[in-house]
């Protein structure tokens, strides 16, 4: 099988440097966005005529202001006021979630797709939750990765549906196996942060020792995959008696009854975006 799935994959590899492919390419508002707030002389005018030009997510974005975990005071009722509460960090952030959801939700509304999401936004919730507990770390960043860290699945599970050769049991074999490398050559093409791209590609390796003593980007996402699916039964299942370092480094010290209030919070901000 991993011989069958290397070959899919150089099929992957060589269609994308021939611009034939199946990967889809970052929605254009957020590529501005992304550019915009990447100049330190970015304001906020600039940014609300460009966030504007998506009458979808400028509104997406009011609502997200309005959330009960981030309304300070009056309720907020323009586009500007918007991106002046959330800061231009944040509003990077958001508006590639947005765009991103945006294009998740045009592949169709089937129950797999809505848990698919679903599962994005509470692991990206867990993910923001730990990296916050690390002063090291960007939790806006680690909250995009956590969304971002199986988009692999959505090209490859088209691209092994157009494989009839293929029984159910090993598209979903061979989806398992390669949703991590093509997750990376997705956010590579999108150009995303190098550690987005490292979540996407290294979040499966459950038992990864970084060398460091500090948690980073992987470790975050690999310890919010298992407190999301736990270790009792199912998919991670075989590592329930085993010494996790990932998850060692992210909860250490942390009271659970805390991480969980506060992942729900983020939680709640998360569905705002849908």
């Amino acid at each position: 099988m991993k011989e069958q799935a290397q070959e899919l994959l150089r099929i992957l590899q060589r269609d994308l440097a021939a611009h034939n492919t199946l990967l889809p390419s970052l929605p254009e508002v957020a590529l501005r966005v992304r550019l915009l707030t990447s100049d330190p002389d970015c304001n906020i005018a600039q940014l609300e005529q460009e966030v504007a030009k998506d009458a979808v997510i400028a509104a997406r974005l009011v609502k997200v202001a309005n959330s009960a975990s981030l309304l300070r005071g009056n309720p907020v009722t323009s586009l500007r006021q918007a991106i002046a509460n959330l800061g231009l960090n944040l509003v990077r952030s958001l508006v590639t979630q947005l765009a991103i959801l945006q294009t998740m939700q045009r592949r169709g509304d089937s129950p797999h797709m809505r848990d698919f999401v679903d599962v994005g936004l509470r692991i990206s919730a867990l993910c923001h939750t730990l990296a916050s507990h690390q002063t090291h770390l960007d939790p806006e960043l680690a909250s995009l990765g956590g969304l971002l860290h199986n988009i692999g699945k959505l090209p490859l599970r088209e691209f092994l549906g157009k494989r009839p050769e293929l029984t159910l049991a090993e598209r979903n074999t061979l989806e398992q196996l390669l949703h991590p490398a093509v997750g990376a050559m997705m956010l590579r093409r999108w150009q995303m942060a190098e550690p987005l791209v490292q979540m996407a590609r290294e979040h499966e390796k459950i038992l990864r020792e970084s060398g460091s003593p500090k948690a980073d980007y992987v470790d975050i996402v690999i310890a919010a995959n298992l407190l999301h699916y736990g270790t009792d039964t199912g998919r991670y299942a075989r590592y329930a008696k085993m010494r996790i370092p990932a998850l060692e480094k992210c909860t250490r010290q942390l009271d659970k009854d805390g991480l969980q209030k506060s992942a729900e919070q983020r939680m709640e901000l998360a569905l705002s975006l849908t």
